[in-house]
């Protein structure tokens, strides 16, 4: 009986293991209206329920995926030693199925479509919360770029309880999304504005946005290099700055006292 026991005891913790395999591994989530997330999800190697580490949320903007991002996602993993998910949006890249499996793309999407976004973002995160023990679901950071900018802010102000949400080319008024509530409604927790001059509509966006923001918020703005992703591709100073404001967010420092 105890030898049975032990070996049932040990088949569990194995299939445990290989369930929680570490490293990358792309996550499908059905949310509320059983349309089909894909993510892909990485977690360090050493990470444990005792030892969590946060996580940082990367969405794409419009007419994108998940691979927008190239290798960005993986300098923050190793340089801040965190978790990081990169969402394909719904109707973009893998992210296509509705619940009755079939294909919905993102240029047949009305305005009710796009309000969907922030919803699915809430989902696939209480999804994480439930399944991944060893990330620390009350330190999450959100990058976002164009539409995944307008998604993370409105992600934070419907219940996301991020840090930090770093905004790359938003757009104040687009497919339905209006940010000026939203971001009174995220209240005092920090934002990073990012974006480029010649990029206008943005621009404009961000210079009204900033106006509107509570709490710690840096607005850097570029004379050129384009809009969104682009920013990090074509900055030099644009992924430190990134990286550094993550980290400032999630590990913060005690304040020295004052003498």
């Amino acid at each position: 009986m105890i030898v049975f026991l032990c070996v049932c005891l040990f088949a569990a913790d194995a299939s445990f293991a290989k369930k929680k395999k570490k490293g990358a591994v792309e996550l499908d989530i059905q949310v509320r209206d059983g349309f089909h997330i894909i993510g892909l999800l990485d977690v360090p190697k050493k990470t444990t329920v005792k030892n969590k580490v946060p996580l940082v949320i990367f969405l794409h903007s419009i007419g994108k995926d998940s691979t927008e991002w190239g290798t960005f996602p993986s300098s923050v993993k190793e340089q801040l030693k965190v978790a990081t998910l990169s969402i394909n949006l719904r109707g973009h890249g893998k992210s296509i199925l509705n619940k009755n499996s079939r294909k919905i793309y993102w240029q047949n999407f009305q305005d009710k479509d796009f309000k969907k976004f922030p919803y699915d973002v809430i989902d696939v995160l209480k999804y994480i919360k439930e399944q991944y023990p060893e990330i620390d679901s009350s330190k999450i950071a959100i990058v976002g770029a164009s539409l995944g900018a307008n998604t993370a802010l409105m992600s934070g102000s419907y219940g996301v309880n991020a840090k930090t949400i770093v905004m790359l080319s938003p757009m104040l008024n687009y497919k339905g999304f209006d940010l000026r509530l939203p971001i009174v409604k995220y209240g005092n927790r920090p934002l990073l504005f990012m974006v480029s001059k010649k990029d206008v509509y943005p621009y404009k966006s961000c210079t009204e946005l900033i106006k509107f923001a509570q709490g710690k918020k840096l607005l850097k703005i570029y004379p050129y290099g384009g809009s969104g992703v682009n920013l990090i591709k074509f900055q030099p100073d644009a992924t430190p700055l990134i990286i550094n404001w993550i980290k400032a967010s999630l590990f913060p420092q005690p304040q020295k006292a004052k003498k």
